[in-house]
């Protein structure tokens, strides 16, 4: 009778265990995924956070140009001469 209870007691820890690396496998994977997901959108991130630095300076300067320079009159003729009395 013990050697059954043994024997049943085995199958039982030789089940569960079998789960669990079935188990592991899965959250393996689930991690793996995951990770590939978080490098991805860390990758676009990091494009779009230059993007924005880029366009930021690229705006700074051109103030900083038009204020250097100040104002140009690009079409001087337009101006009407002045009239005559």
């Amino acid at each position: 009778m013990v050697y059954s209870l043994d024997k049943t007691m085995q199958d039982i820890t030789e089940k569960q265990i079998t789960e669990w690396k079935e188990e592991l496998v899965r959250q393996v994977q689930t991690r793996d995924n995951a990770q590939k997901e978080l490098d991805a959108a860390n990758i676009n991130i990091n494009a779009l956070q230059g993007g924005v630095q880029f366009g930021e300076l690229l705006l700074k300067k051109n103030e900083s140009l038009s204020q250097q320079s100040g104002t140009v009159d690009l079409n001087p003729q337009s101006k009407k001469a002045p009239s005559k009395k």
